[in-house]
């Protein structure tokens, strides 16, 4: 008796497990295939294309098995769900991503590696001892090192600072450079200078940063109690998608208006935009590039008040696009580069137009992980 009920047991769940097996299937089949995952902010994998060439080089068993995951029924829920038990199973990480104490999500530490160091500052000088006016570097500290408490017990050290002295270091005495990390550190919130959910500094964040960067070269800014301020609710960023969390709650999203008139143009999008941002992206999942459309290989930004001097070429990462519009209205015109994107050399960019300064802005992290920066010419 005892062996035909642990037979009829076993046969039982194997008959569950093909149901469920059978039912993910179906599920697979029948439902419809989003291109989009809004949560994780990315593209989904397309249907795999069955070829020869594509059979015999693996790369059909590669998209299908990506395209497969991608589609799976209740992605979401299951991804969610393993980064919920790697959590609670003491994994430091989830997406690269560390959950603080205090609920902020910050990108775990850049890896410090002098030889990176190096050959990035080198490009840098090499472009600007070519450059017909100065050349100034500004490095952003991650949110993880300028505010550190709260971060989990295990955390990676982060060595933005060592990054930064070490960069600075080299390019003493041919670049202007200037230091954020302590003035960040020194504020009266340092967290609230970084989004919650997001990778990037808040308005207040860039505001600070401009600042200092336009009294370093001897411009006055605006006092933030002069912004027009308005708040725009329910905004989950980069680290939010990267970290499957899903049950953090959304933060809002700062727009710091001047009150001025400015003239937006890029390279992709035909037209010209009234204006620093870009409120139709505000409807759109990822809201970050309300400021100036976001990345872009060239941006322009012309004043239209008349009451900013000189012209200033900035090559930035995704952190210049906020920080832009904080020196708008002291430029008669900015133009936004990002390497990433642009394909022409700089420097022939510098020699068709009358540039005053030259500002090269890169948050630590893609200082160190960016391979176009030695691109720069």
């Amino acid at each position: 008796m005892k062996t035909t009920t642990v037979k009829k047991s076993d046969a039982l769940l194997v008959l569950l497990f093909c149901l469920a097996l059978g039912g993910m299937l179906a599920l697979f089949l029948l439902l419809p295939k989003e291109e989009l995952s809004l949560k994780e902010k990315r593209v989904l994998a397309a249907p795999p294309r069955l070829t020869g060439t594509e059979l015999l080089s693996g790369r059909f068993a590669e998209d299908a098995e990506r395209y497969a995951a991608d589609h799976l029924p209740g992605r979401d829920f299951l991804v969610g769900l393993d980064a919920r038990a790697a959590q609670l199973l003491g994994r430091q990480t989830a997406g690269e991503v560390y959950l603080c104490r205090d609920g902020r999500l910050v990108e775990a530490p850049a890896p410090y590696d002098e030889e990176t160091i190096r050959r990035n500052v080198a490009a840098l000088l090499d472009f600007a001892e070519q450059a017909p006016c100065p050349v100034d570097l500004l490095l952003v500290p991650s949110a993880g090192a300028v505010a550190e408490e709260g971060l989990p017990a295990l955390a990676d050290p982060y060595r933005d600072g060592e990054i930064i002295a070490a960069a600075y270091g080299m390019a003493e005495g041919r670049l202007q450079t200037l230091e954020l990390l302590p003035l960040f550190q020194a504020a009266e919130d340092p967290a609230g200078l970084y989004y919650r959910t997001d990778h990037h500094w808040t308005s207040r964040g860039a505001q600070l940063a401009a600042a200092a960067y336009l009294a370093s070269i001897g411009r006055e800014s605006r006092a933030p109690e002069d912004y027009a301020v308005r708040r725009e609710p329910d905004f989950r960023g980069s680290t939010y998608a990267r970290a499957a969390l899903w049950s953090l709650p959304a933060e809002e999203l700062e727009l710091w208006d001047c009150g001025g008139r400015f003239q937006v143009e890029n390279a992709e999008t035909p037209g010209v935009h009234e204006g620093l941002f870009y409120e139709l992206r505000l409807a759109e999942n990822d809201k970050y590039p309300v400021f100036l459309d976001g990345n872009h290989s060239l941006v322009r930004v012309r004043n239209l008040d008349g009451a900013g001097k000189g012209k200033l070429l900035l090559i930035r990462d995704s952190f210049g696009s906020s920080f832009a519009c904080f020196l708008a209205e002291d430029f008669e015109e900015l133009v936004l580069v990002d390497l990433r994107y642009y394909r022409e050399p700089v420097s022939e960019l510098l020699a068709a137009e009358d540039f005053d300064r030259v500002l090269i802005l890169y948050s630590v992290g893609n200082f160190m992980t960016d391979s176009n920066i030695v691109k720069l010419d």
